[in-house]
């Protein structure tokens, strides 16, 4: 990865795309060796780290890794076992799309505790 860096946190980092200018995030996965997951930043005009909105930046990636695991991530009709999760089960797991991605990737990246549907 040879892009410009414009911010460096401990496991993130917002580069720049040397042809079109485009800012883009670097997550350096903690567990694994590997190539940094590469996101285009929410809000897209971001310029600091600090003004990331993580979940809606790493949404696709947290999407794209369940359905690795659990193949369509469809809802069921039995409730997220979250106690008072109102929210229905994804087909193969016992949690709702909302849970199961803190769950797996941290509490931040999931779209809990917005207004009326805060579950936790």
């Amino acid at each position: 990865m040879r892009w410009p860096v414009l911010e460096a946190a401990e496991w993130e980092e917002l580069r720049q795309c040397p042809g079109c200018g485009a800012s883009w995030v670097a997550v350096w996965p903690e567990e694994i060796e590997a190539p940094p997951i590469l996101c285009r930043p929410h809000p897209a005009d971001v310029r600091r780290l600090k003004d990331l909105d993580r979940a809606s930046t790493m949404r696709a990636y947290c999407l794209a890794r369940l359905a690795e695991h659990l193949g369509e991530l469809k809802e069921g009709k039995q409730p997220c076992r979250k106690v008072r999760c109102e929210r229905r089960r994804l087909h193969g797991s016992n949690y709702c799309l909302e849970h199961l991605i803190a769950q797996h990737f941290g509490r931040e990246l999931a779209r809990l505790g917005s207004g009326a549907n805060k579950q936790e």
